[in-house]
């Protein structure tokens, strides 16, 4: 059941991320949040000039500085209503992220701009929901106030998990849902080949697309006015950033894939070229 009972809200200290947390501390249900920053081991490869003594002065003066950092984060309106609980962590930081919330079974991870290295790495090795906020500097509706939600499918059985979570976080909501599927050429081009379709292959896919839509939304939402069944054709990361513009959509869920460096440079995905495009939060489902 999708739920925000439980995050784990990574931080740098910066700017970015105490916006981020604002921010997701007013999704509802918000219950406990662990608050991780991690480390670099304080005992790497120094230069010749480095004693013993000086990184032991440099650890204590690291540990400190974490320490008092960590205790400004905590927003002291919320004490009375969800818990805090504050984990250094040592070594990288994507890998330390994604084994904490693995420990911890977080419902969601919150962090910075999705375009961000950490963010990115996370979304593709985490099993667990990743949250990405946009920088402060975006117009962005508060999450308390979430009313439209948008979420993209290539109707495949795996998207159907992408779906379900996404109707469970309507029901969270109480919201709009805006389901799309983009036609691209070449996969119109496709489709009339394995079906046979030498003429108005995209006609015949779209046709085809809405049938997909309506069998993946379960039945109980079927007739229901707030759920939009959308078939847009074109670049479909262009198309689905167009769509969360022109609807004007408070989150946008994504399926997410675990491909490695290699695949992602030959092969890309949609969903990483959308991270890269839309300005709203980002919400990503291991598929």
């Amino acid at each position: 059941m999708a739920s925000f009972a439980k995050i784990l809200f990574p931080t740098d200290f910066s700017k970015g991320a105490d916006h981020a947390l604002e921010n997701a501390l007013c999704l509802t249900g918000v219950q406990e949040v662990v608050v991780q920053h991690v480390v670099s081991s304080y005992f790497e490869k120094h230069s010749h000039w480095a004693t013993l003594f000086d990184i032991h002065e440099l650890q204590k003066y690291m540990d400190m500085y974490v320490e008092t950092e960590m205790a400004k984060i905590v927003p002291t309106k919320t004490l009375n209503t969800i818990k805090f609980r504050n984990v250094i962590s040592e070594g990288k930081p994507a890998q330390q992220i994604v084994e904490l919330a693995d420990k911890e079974k977080v419902d969601a991870i919150v962090m910075g701009p999705a375009k961000g290295v950490v963010s990115g790495l996370v979304i593709r090795a985490s099993s667990h929901p990743v949250l990405a906020i946009p920088k402060s500097g975006t117009e962005m509706k508060p999450l308390q106030k979430i009313s439209k939600i948008l979420v993209t499918t290539d109707c495949s059985p795996n998207s159907k998990k992408v779906i379900d979570y996404a109707f469970e976080l309507k029901q969270l909501f109480g919201c709009e849902l805006f389901l799309v599927y983009v036609i691209e050429f070449t996969n119109a081009i496709k489709f009339g080949v394995r079906q046979g379709y030498f003429r108005d292959a995209t006609s015949k896919m779209q046709t085809w697309a809405k049938n997909q839509l309506e069998n993946l939304t379960p039945h109980q939402f079927v007739k229901d006015a707030s759920v939009h069944r959308l078939v847009e054709e074109g670049s479909a990361s262009d198309k689905i950033a167009e769509s969360a513009e022109a609807y004007d959509v408070d989150m946008v869920i994504l399926g997410a894939h675990g491909y490695g460096p290699v695949q992602k440079h030959f092969v890309g995905t949609t969903t990483d070229k959308v991270l890269t495009k839309l300005a709203r939060p980002i919400l990503t489902v291991k598929i």
